[in-house]
This record gives C-alpha cells, structure tokens and sequence, in this order.
C-alpha cells in the first residue's frame, strides 16, 4: 500500500483530493483499504468531509471541530524523525486552498519546524566538538576576576616551534594564554579532567589563516602554523588541585610535553 509509511500531512492531502473528487480508481481503492484498517485516519476522513460540506452550504461559522488540537493529537510526536529532502508537496486547487484547511497545514508544519529546531540547539548544548570560529560564548575577562593567581608557565624553543604558556587561576575560572610560532604545522594539544574543567570560551587574539583550533569536553587541539596567540579559559568547576597537560606534536610525534598544576592551595 502506498500509504503505509506516508507522514500524517501526506495522508491528509489524500483524503483532502479524494473529497474534491481528483483521485482516480485505483488511489480511491488503496485510500479505503488504509481508512479500514486505520480508525484514526478514518476519523479524520469524516471530519474533513464535515467540513467541506459545511463550507460548500455557506455554513463555515457553525464548524465546532478544534482541527488544529485534533490533527496535533493524531501525531506520534516521540517517533517523528526529520525526513529526507525531497520535492515539496504540491498544493491542489480546490479544497486544499480554502483557509480553514490552509491554516491547519501551516499549523502542523510550524509546530514540526519548532520541534527540530529545539532538537538541534538541544544536541549543539550537549558539549560536541567543534572548531572556535563557529563558538559562542560568554567573553571572559581575567580582570574582572578577583583572587587571580600564577600556576605556572611552560617554555619551548627551537627551530621547528615556539611556545609561551602562561596559566593563571581562580576559585571559578582558569586562563591560558598560549603564544605559538612554527616554521612547519605543528599540533598543539591541551588536555584536563572534564569533572574539574570545561572549556568557556576560546579567544583567536592574533590567528592566521593556516591555524585553526578544536575542542571538546576535556580536549583543545590548535592546529598551529606561523605565529599565532590564544586565549583560553576554562570552568573551574571544583577548585581542586589537578594538572592540565601541554604537548607539542610534529608529524604526529611528541616533540614537547609538560603540564601545569591548578588550584595548589
């Protein structure tokens, strides 16, 4: 049967068309079979037939349906999944232009928008990665955070790459200034315990066009070329003491490696 795996929408522009007498023999035969073995699509079969029988005696004012609440209450919200993209649905002249049916087409497909809409900024809050130039986030300023102290700086130097990390923290917030240069693309790679630290915000301070930088819950990766400076700064979730480790990878291979304690008091 052609109708067994069509959305609500789509069976309702059937039932629609076949009410404006635009089915043929064979659509008209699978629409009873599907209304035989499905109540609530039958249900809404005679509810639109109520309707158009109404509006076509000039007796629209007397419709007491609530279509909107009772198209609503036939969809399987909990099983809806986006559908593949495809041709949109061709509007029938006729019964489908009238304004009480358009209006409960427009309902329905504001109502699905709304629903993927907060799915899709749900999944984006859930703590993905992604690259920095697509975050947003509140901007930190570290001097307008009291109790700031030093954790330690890490060093690094020679022909291939350059590195100045300072860290710095609070009883809420750690900053990481990182000053990068190499002559070759270089990996430079933050890492910390999710449960003490999340990333906030990452600042591009002075960043060319080769670099570019990644995170997730407990990872920074900055992909480095050139001469470049970052601002990070992290939750500081506990204010407990825990290291976050700093690595420097040329060709996938360890070049540098430290880590600086946080929270030392």
């Amino acid at each position: 049967m052609i109708f067994l795996n069509m959305t609500d929408k789509l069976i309702i522009e059937k039932i629609c068309r076949d009410l404006d007498h635009e089915l043929n023999a064979r659509e008209k035969a699978d629409l009873a079979v599907y209304l035989a073995s499905n109540p609530e699509a039958a249900q809404i079969y005679q509810q639109q037939a109520l309707i158009k029988k109404q509006l076509d005696d000039g007796q629209a004012s007397m419709i007491e349906i609530d279509l909107k609440k009772d198209i609503l209450n036939k969809i399987a919200m909990e099983g809806y999944k986006q559908p593949p993209k495809k041709d949109g649905v061709r509007i029938v002249p006729g019964f489908l232009s009238r304004p009480v049916v358009k209006f409960g087409f427009t309902f329905v497909t504001g109502f699905f928008l709304g629903f993927l809409i907060f799915s899709f900024l749900k999944a984006d809050l859930s703590g993905n990665s992604g690259q920095t130039d697509q975050m947003k986030g509140t901007f930190y300023d570290s001097k307008s955070t009291g109790g700031i102290k030093n954790a330690g700086v890490l060093q690094y130097d020679n022909p291939v790459a350059k590195a100045l990390v300072n860290v710095r923290y609070s009883t809420t917030m750690v900053e990481i200034t990182a000053e990068l240069n190499s002559s070759e693309p270089v990996k430079c790679n933050f890492q910390f315990d999710y449960n003490n630290f999340n990333v906030l915000n990452i600042q591009n301070v002075s960043v060319n066009s080769q670099t570019t930088a990644l995170a997730s819950g407990n990872f920074i990766q900055i992909n480095n070329m050139g001469e470049n400076k970052f601002l990070i700064y992290l939750a500081n979730k506990n204010a407990l003491e825990n290291n976050i480790d700093f690595k420097i990878m040329l060709n996938d291979s360890p070049i540098f490696q430290n880590s600086v304690q946080v929270n030392k008091d």
